[in-house]
């Protein structure tokens, strides 16, 4: 009975019929009750009072630099640490010797740079694999707001159970202060069953690794830059068969992967870039992603599949093309090939509500005031 409640939880659709079942989400008094409980008056007192410092624990990977990084830059004092290589998850002795190692190493950085001065919050882009609950509350005993970010948690929230915890983002959500989930309102709900607390913040942009493209000449009507799997490849060939010129890049394409640098070059040379929503390999599940609120942020026009939540930022055909097939792409796309009067346009609208918007200095701005509110 157990083990069929588990598998039960783990569904994908759980957060969307469990939703309605559980009342509605208060998640301000939730962490005003928390907070009253956890730190002392004087604790809440200085973490109101003190301009935000916070620890940044984020491993780059391509987008996490600029994303998470550098954004959060540019609302606090900082002190990041990038792991790089010093640590591989997927070792053979990793749960033996590198998960305990990682765990020491990142609790004794966190300490040292309290007791130097002092810490607010703690931000992590982390998971189950990666990191033990004690060490984050070991963190959190030091008088600092934990908070931890996620961004697969519509198809990798419990992951899987190795050595007594879930690897996903369920294996240690209970233990953060507050969780971030970024790919579907939905989500929200499987914290909550999880027992922990949660607020969804759509994905941004940062306007400096992506709003000044360089000035190149259009010699691409479609790019895509992205890895080629699942139904993307057989999208970019039916498209290519009915006369959509499409130039992708990325691992797994015939031209390779490319550095953020020539990324951007390939979007300023680009009238319109493709996105697909799709999560995994599935061809019927959507989540939103990072680069739904980067590339509009160029001011490139950009078509992406189909995704109500995506739908509730960006206005379609105005700021923003869906696509609901392929067929649909490829009749969207034909008369716009002579149109890039239309692109221009379409991408200027795009722009204007991502930096008006959808920044992620604004998800942190809204975040932090939040926390500031439930503190007092």
């Amino acid at each position: 009975m157990r083990r069929a409640l588990v598998q039960i939880l783990r569904l994908e659709t759980s957060a969307r019929w469990l939703g309605p079942l559980l009342p509605e989400q208060a998640i301000e008094d939730e962490l005003q009750r928390h907070f009253a409980q956890r730190f002392t008056p004087e604790q809440r007192l200085r973490l109101h009072k003190q301009p935000p410092r916070v620890f940044v624990a984020v491993k780059h990977h391509n987008w996490e630099q600029a994303g998470l990084i550098d954004s959060w830059a540019e609302v606090a004092e900082t002190v990041p640490w990038d792991w790089g290589n010093q640590y591989d998850q997927h070792a053979a002795d990793w749960y033996a010797k590198g998960k305990p190692a990682f765990n020491e190493a990142l609790y004794r950085r966190v300490a040292q740079t309290h007791a130097e001065r002092p810490l607010t919050h703690f931000f992590g882009y982390l998971s189950g694999r990666w990191v033990y609950p004690e060490t984050i509350r070991r963190i959190g005993e030091l008088g600092i707001v934990t908070l931890n970010f996620g961004f697969d948690d519509s198809h990798r929230f419990w992951g899987k159970y190795r050595h007594g915890q879930w690897t996903g983002n369920a294996g240690v959500a209970r233990a953060f202060d507050l969780n971030i989930t970024a790919q579907d309102p939905a989500d929200v709900v499987k914290f909550r069953l999880a027992g922990a607390r949660a607020l969804y913040l759509p994905p941004g942009g940062n306007p400096r690794a992506f709003a000044n493209l360089p000035r190149v000449e259009k010699r691409y009507f479609v790019s895509f830059v992205g890895q080629c799997y699942g139904v993307r490849k057989e999208y970019i060939d039916y498209l290519r068969e009915h006369g959509i010129d499409v130039y992708a890049r990325g691992e797994g394409w015939p031209e390779g992967p490319v550095s953020h640098d020539e990324m951007l070059e390939i979007y300023a040379a680009s009238h319109i870039i493709l996105g697909f929503g799709f999560t995994g390999h599935s061809r019927r599940k959507t989540a939103v992603k990072g680069r739904d609120f980067e590339i509009p942020l160029t001011g490139v026009a950009y078509m992406t599949s189909y995704n109500r939540v995506l739908a509730e930022n960006f206005a379609d055909d105005k700021e923003i093309l869906f696509f609901r097939s392929a067929q649909q792409a490829v009749s969207l796309l034909t008369p716009l090939l002579q149109n890039p009067t239309a692109l221009a346009a379409l991408g200027q609208n795009g722009r204007d509500k991502a930096l008006q918007n959808h920044t992620w200095e604004r998800r942190w701005q809204h975040m932090l005031a939040l926390l500031d509110t439930a503190l007092m």
